[in-house]
């Protein structure tokens, strides 16, 4: 039987879905433009069992408010450019339409990864949720998908094909592609930086710190390519937004293309740098944990210190 939360957010979800059918041009900027149920009922979802995780986690275990905001930021942020008017201010610029962009692909899915909570969130979802995660499927797909390699193409497919101007164009007249668009950037940058930015050591995570720290770096250079030809080109790539009507017209079509291909190369080069250090940082600390429990053997001496220094 479904508990008082569930029903409240599904009936929450029936009545915002009818109000934004039927009286789209009365509602206040921070109900949905378009309204998007996966998006919906996955945030407040997660924020549900967030909270009733918490809830039933010993107080010993419980993570700190460092990382406990930038989970919540996380999931604000993708509320934010998803279901609120916002989302119709990124249909109207280019440049806007890259913040919503590098928001559900890089900002929010990274301070979600920072804020790591996989334990909460297991003692706060229902039994059939865990039941499905840990079902045979879902493990043999994600440890394809969780492996470094594979989660950087996934996470390059998923943000630049839609940069292509044909498909950009096709995804921006389509409500349903339009919402695969989003979702996939989503759905690719969570399963990016959730891998890169794993706290555990090995063996508890498959893959060592260096491994990931690489992967979290190396995929900045495509990026940069394809953000610097957008930003540097003097062709129109994307004309959807002169055929629509730019919300600010002084601001020209090469210049709006200019600001987005900066916002898509310049922010997102910089949490891929901050990405190596934390990465980095990460292992500072397993390899300090870890000298704190070595034993040396009996007569055995150590002639070099860790690459910490200590």
């Amino acid at each position: 039987m479904a508990d008082r939360g569930t029903i409240l957010i599904l009936s929450a979800a029936v009545f915002v879905d009818l109000i934004c059918r039927f009286f789209p041009a009365h509602l206040p900027y921070f109900l949905p433009f378009i309204f998007n149920a996966p998006v919906f009922l996955g945030t407040w979802f997660l924020v549900l069992w967030y909270f009733r995780g918490f809830s039933r986690t010993p107080l010993a275990d419980r993570p700190g408010p460092v990382r406990q905001t930038f989970f919540l930021t996380g999931l604000g942020l993708i509320y934010f450019v998803l279901q609120t008017r916002f989302e119709y201010l990124t249909q109207h610029m280019f440049f806007l339409n890259r913040i919503q962009a590098v928001t559900i692909g890089m900002v929010a899915p990274f301070c979600i990864a920072i804020g790591w909570m996989p334990a909460i969130l297991a003692r706060g979802a229902p039994g059939w949720v865990l039941r499905v995660c840990h079902s045979a499927f879902i493990r043999r797909f994600a440890r394809v998908v969780c492996h470094p390699l594979p989660a950087m193409a996934i996470f390059l497919f998923t943000s630049d094909i839609w940069l292509i101007p044909k498909i950009h164009f096709a995804a921006m007249i389509n409500p349903a592609l339009y919402a695969v668009m989003n979702l996939s950037c989503l759905i690719g940058g969570l399963i990016f930086w959730l891998v890169v930015l794993d706290p555990r050591p090995v063996p508890e995570s498959r893959y060592s710190y260096l491994f990931r720290a690489g992967a979290g770096f190396l995929v900045m250079f495509p990026q940069i390519a394809i953000s610097a030809y957008i930003a540097l080109t003097s062709q129109d790539l994307y004309s959807f937004y002169t055929i629509c009507g730019r919300l600010f017209p002084s601001i020209s079509p090469a210049y709006d293309q200019m600001l987005g291909g900066l916002i898509q190369w310049i922010p997102p080069g910089m949490m891929n740098t901050a990405a190596l250090i934390i990465s980095l940082n990460a292992l500072r600390l397993s390899d300090a944990a870890a000298a704190k429990h070595f034993v040396p053997p009996p007569g055995a001496r150590v002639y070099e210190a860790k690459w910490t220094g200590r």
